[in-house]
């Protein structure tokens, strides 16, 4: 039956796993199947990994252009990488060990800047529920991080689009649920609800207010003096 069939892969997983013990860490072992749109950064290892289900459209393909895939893939793989200086990251060492290596002066620089975008997001209304802005920080700082170095590296192009990259950021986090789940991730996820991981992030960029002529007023006018740019 389905529930046996379910019990015995549970089963199979807690063998599969304690199999590991006391035995050397198996560094080309991914935590996500190749089929799966996803991709993540493992501070232990200090590895990033993108199955390759992620690789086509809308993140990545060769029928778009390079600066919506700079906004799509591009952001995807800057987000991963600044998961290693994160509020989380920031606490492992380039061998994944758990060590402070950075100085008093520069992580306290940080954690005034992420301390705004704690801010930034707390509170925010999503089907009824409210965005923990510290549950999700680490993934909001790892998206303003993974914007800001795939926009400086769009910039290189000579056909660049500050249009086409928002737009595709934009795109990648489409998604379609019913409310209580939302509800349900408001509380749990550490990502927050992907229309706003898109609003107020791109809302702290000089480019996107300019490309898409917001004004002060306009409900994604975030004032200068405001923005957060972090990396």
């Amino acid at each position: 039956s389905l529930v046996e069939n379910a019990q015995k892969l549970v089963e199979i997983s807690v063998a599969h796993s304690w199999s590991k013990w006391n035995q050397p860490v198996d560094r080309s072992e991914w935590h996500m199947p190749a089929h799966m749109v996803n991709a993540y950064y493992d501070p232990q290892q200090n590895q990033i990994v993108f199955p390759a289900a992620i690789l086509q459209a809308p993140f990545y393909d060769l029928h778009q252009s390079s600066s919506a895939n700079y906004g799509g893939i591009g952001a995807v793989i800057a987000h991963e990488i600044s998961h290693a200086f994160d509020t989380n990251g920031a606490s492992f060492d380039e061998n994944g060990s758990l060590k402070n290596w950075w100085t008093e002066e520069d992580y306290a620089a940080f954690k005034e800047r992420t301390d705004k975008i704690v801010d930034q997001f707390e509170g925010l209304d999503s089907y009824g529920a409210k965005v923990n802005g510290k549950l999700t920080v680490s993934e909001n700082v790892a998206d303003l991080g993974g914007v800001a170095c795939a926009l400086e590296a769009a910039k290189r192009d000579k056909d660049f689009s500050v249009r086409e990259f928002f737009v595709n950021f934009a795109t990648i986090w489409r998604m379609k649920a019913r409310e209580e789940y939302m509800q349900m991730l408001a509380s749990v996820d550490v990502h927050a609800p992907a229309k706003w991981r898109t609003n107020v992030i791109v809302s702290n960029f000089d480019e996107f207010h300019k490309e898409f002529d917001v004004k002060e007023g306009d409900g994604m006018w975030r004032a200068p003096e405001d923005r957060v740019i972090i990396w």
